[in-house]
């Protein structure tokens, strides 16, 4: 069986298990003020703050993700390093939009024997957590899929690298919600559902 039609029916089987939502939710756009205290903020927040959110982190892959606001900072950062002060102006339309940048990498093996190999990330979707009856399916509005490079091991990190493929996905912002859960497909059929934890999210800005 061919890799599109294999990636085509295990994504199928991940969506039949919670009910698709048919209607979107909208992105809500950040106000002229939450965009000047991003912007302020990316100049002087400590780098480890500029990061992205971490879901979680397995053996040997990444779950994250960022909002509107931090990616402003985040460029603030950038163009102050550069020398080069920015103001809301300068912003383009996406980097502002309102959405949601989910993130699933691969990474080097962090266990002793750093043995398990590269997975390959071929899809996410969120489920949304309701009262009653199954979850309901959040998909993406793009999915980006590309190629990483990943050093052998944590202990290694400067010998050869190996390649593995990596997904950004992006969703509307009021996906972000506790309780709601990151599902992951990885080749091979094997998935994976992280929680969106309250206490992670009380540190989003």
């Amino acid at each position: 069986m061919g890799h599109g039609r294999s990636a085509t029916l295990v994504l199928a089987a991940v969506l039949s298990l919670g009910t698709a939502e048919a209607k979107g939710l909208d992105g809500s756009e950040l106000t002229p003020e939450r965009v000047r205290q991003a912007i302020s903020w990316g100049l002087t927040a400590p780098e480890k703050d500029l990061e992205q959110y971490e879901i979680r982190a397995d053996r040997n892959w990444v779950l994250n993700f960022d909002t509107p606001f931090l990616r402003i900072a985040q460029f603030s950062r950038a163009m102050k390093i550069q020398n080069q002060p920015i103001s809301e102006a300068d912003l383009s339309p996406k980097l502002a939009a309102g959405e949601l940048h989910v993130y699933a990498h691969a990474k080097a093996d962090s266990s002793a024997s750093g043995s398990l190999s590269l997975p390959n990330i071929e899809y996410i979707v969120i489920m949304k957590a309701t009262p009653d009856g199954p979850l309901e399916t959040i998909l993406p509005t793009t999915v980006l899929s590309f190629i990483r490079r990943v050093p052998p091991s944590e202990a290694d990190p400067w010998g050869p690298t190996r390649i593995a493929r990596s997904v950004k996905a992006t969703f509307p912002l009021q996906a972000l919600a506790a309780g709601n859960e990151v599902r992951i497909l990885f080749e091979g059929g094997l998935i994976q559902n992280v929680r969106l934890e309250a206490d992670l999210l009380a540190r989003v800005r």
